[in-house]
């Protein structure tokens, strides 16, 4: 299984890389289109990471991950990702709203594979090493951006968005490969005896402990669809921040969150989840603080270093606790319900986030977000 963890260090480096040239320009794109922020808020609520048709790839994704096998839905989510990012290219060669549109729900259903993706990193080392493993595989996912975020941002004024879709397509590619021919199963199809109704069952788990966590995730993920998901259009609207800039600040982000990483899960393996995940939600909220005052490109900077070691804590910590609090041999599962339970309370955020930015201007939902912030904070420290 050692095996695994180095292809799954490599694809995510490749994987990282693309990512950050499309992260900062990904929302100045869809405006450059000619999409409203309330638009925009609405493709959140359905493509975002915690959108509604994210979330629930991922429900059935976790479930088919334990009934067929991890490797075959991370296999199905780089081809179906390769499918996506061709029509976001399409979209920028033809300044087409629809194909974007199209590609951007393809984009989301991609996210099946993310249950998979983190129960075989964790079933690929020892129960000792979990928060580790993931975030050595975060941290290589991550880093690029330091560098490639920029680059991006300066590739999509200087030529094109389509030249930065082009080198993303042939990454996914190699990926997509690499994958096929390298990564191993980590179950036996023999070992599996997951059964259709298990998908309500994750969705509403009966453990008082998931749905505890469940509750307390749901708050958390409203509150960051409100302002957050938002951040980059609104700066290049209400701030008049360029490409570059944007770049400069999602460098920023990921050198913060890749220099805290590998520190991060070794926090989580030595306090536990719980506590990581309290000091995540508290880095979040002083994040949030800041921006709040910021009223230039330094104060937002200032914020992106806090900003990037929330999810370096947070990440290990969720998948850590989930696994901890899941019915045997129901990892990928039950990782996947929470997704999707919490999607589906939460879809909504982004697109009242962006309503708002277009009616009140920048603040109001950042200050939900903080609001609802400090919420979950409470709930975290009470009921987990």
């Amino acid at each position: 299984m050692k095996r695994n963890i180095t292809v799954l260090v490599i694809v995510s480096l490749i994987a990282g890389t693309y990512w950050s040239l499309i992260y900062p320009i990904y929302q100045p794109f869809a405006l450059s289109l000619g999409i409203s922020m309330t638009l925009l808020g609405f493709l959140e609520a359905i493509r975002g990471r915690m959108g509604l048709l994210s979330t629930l790839s991922q429900l059935f994704g976790g479930f088919l991950a334990d009934k067929y096998g991890r490797k075959i839905m991370m296999i199905i989510s780089s081809f179906t990702t390769i499918i996506g990012l061709t029509l976001h290219l399409s979209a920028a060669y033809f300044n087409s709203i629809p194909i974007f549109i199209a590609g951007s729900i393809i984009i989301a259903s991609s996210f099946l594979g993310s249950p998979a993706w983190s129960t075989l990193t964790m079933e690929s080392t020892s129960k000792d090493k979990r928060g580790l493993a993931l975030s050595l595989t975060m941290f290589m996912n991550i880093a690029p951006g330091v560098i490639f975020s920029p680059i991006g941002g300066w590739i999509s004024q200087i030529y094109n968005y389509s030249v930065i879709f082009t080198i993303s397509v042939i990454m996914e590619t190699i990926c997509f490969v690499t994958m096929l021919l390298f990564l191993s199963e980590t179950i036996e199809r023999k070992q599996i005896e997951t059964k259709l109704k298990d998908l309500l069952i994750n969705l509403m788990p009966k453990k008082k402990e998931l749905r505890k966590l469940y509750f307390v995730m749901t708050i958390d993920t409203f509150a960051w669809g409100l302002g957050s998901t938002l951040l980059y259009g609104a700066l290049v609207k209400y701030y008049n921040f360029t490409n570059f800039e944007l770049g400069v600040l999602s460098s920023i982000f990921s050198a913060s969150w890749a220099l805290t990483q590998i520190p991060a899960g070794k926090i989580a393996d030595k306090y536990g989840a719980k506590k990581t995940l309290i000091i995540s939600e508290l880095l979040g909220a002083i994040t949030l603080t800041l921006w709040l005052i910021a009223k230039d490109f330094t104060t937002f900077a200032i914020s992106h270093v806090i900003f990037g070691t929330s999810p370096a804590l947070w990440i290990p910590a969720i998948n850590m606790y989930t696994a901890e609090k899941a019915p045997e041999g129901k990892t990928a599962s039950t990782i996947g319900g929470l997704s999707a339970f919490r999607g589906l309370i939460s879809f909504p955020a982004p697109y009242i986030g962006g309503l708002l930015f277009d009616l009140t201007g920048y603040h109001l939902p950042i200050a939900l977000n903080f609001t609802g912030t400090l919420a979950a904070l409470i709930a975290m420290i009470f009921l987990l």
